[in-house]
């Protein structure tokens, strides 16, 4: 039996990424799944890979960024499921480029998906899990804490999750709520994610060298810890680590080098084969973005006997 038998899930931005690699896991522990994200084909592809793994799985194609859809397909979830016990909350969307450069809608609407999504499926899933006592689980990121530039959206809306997240845990603190919260903080990771940044020019950002990005499965198997066993925070990537270290204790000097890698990514922009990705579903199923990452031997390490 799985460490999560007879539990209920409910995943977003399972349609590829970190989100497709944890239902899997999440099924593979023992849970039922429910996905949410707007690809119906890459969830359909998803909801099969957890039933190989015996779980029941449901799909529910939403907008996370539309909130009166998103809560009708967290309410069709939950009926389906028959209440919930883990949500994982991992949906995300990006642009590349300058802040000067990004158009405002670009701008909106990576942190519509990004944070506001967040933030109204915690709302519509919170007090399903007030009533089973269960466990939130949210992918944050690393640039809460690290100056990354030419993702300038991205990171104001991780860094402004980052803050809810730490306000929502001291009022579920005070009212003697039973819900754990706990946020995942990976690095690079390789997923599609890099394959479906929008740029103002029609480009994307070169490749991230393959040493600097972990597996999905590494930031997957730190979420299925967590809705095991709550955890405040985990970092995935001694690398990772190692970089918010050097962001607290030599700021400027980051700041330069991340300042430099930035120019260089800029110059070696190619072009964009989904350039409508930050607005049109384009999760298809994939879990990897062909970057060839590595996983977290660290986090791993980190994680215990938590690790599967």
């Amino acid at each position: 039996m799985g460490r999560l038998e007879g539990q209920r899930a409910l995943v977003t931005g399972a349609s590829s990424g970190v989100g497709a690699a944890t239902v899997r896991l999440l099924a593979r522990e023992g849970a039922d799944v429910a996905l949410i994200a707007r690809g119906r084909l890459g969830l359909e592809a998803v909801a099969a890979r957890a039933r190989e793994e015996g779980a029941r799985a449901f799909t529910s194609p939403a907008d996370v960024a539309d909130r009166d859809a998103l809560k009708q397909a967290v309410e069709r979830c939950v009926r389906k499921l028959g209440g919930l016990d883990v949500v994982v909350v991992a949906a995300g969307a990006g642009a590349f480029g300058r802040f000067d450069e990004l158009p405002a809608k670009d701008f909106d609407r990576c942190v519509a998906v990004t944070f506001g999504g967040a933030v109204d499926t915690i709302r519509a899933t919170l007090p399903h899990l007030e009533r089973t006592g269960g466990r939130l689980v949210v992918i944050g990121s690393a640039v809460d804490a690290v100056a990354l530039s030419l993702l300038s959206p991205y990171v104001a809306a991780k860094s402004a999750l980052a803050g809810f997240l730490d306000s929502l845990r001291a009022e579920l603190r005070a009212s003697g709520s039973p819900v754990g919260v706990s946020v995942i903080r990976p690095g690079p990771i390789d997923t599609p994610f890099w394959r479906h940044l929008t740029h103002p020019a029609g480009l994307r950002p070169p490749s991230l060298p393959p040493l600097s990005a972990y597996t999905p499965e590494s930031v997957a198997r730190a979420a299925v810890a967590c809705a095991i066993e709550p955890r405040r925070s985990v970092t995935v990537g001694g690398a990772t680590l190692a970089l918010r270290l050097a962001s607290a204790v030599a700021r400027p000097l980051t700041e330069r080098a991340l300042a430099l890698a930035a120019r260089l990514g800029r110059s070696l922009a190619g072009p964009d084969p989904h350039p409508d990705a930050l607005w049109e579903p384009s999760g298809d199923g994939s879990v990897d973005g062909g970057l060839g990452g590595r996983p977290s031997v660290v986090t791993a390490i980190r994680l215990g006997r938590s690790r599967r």
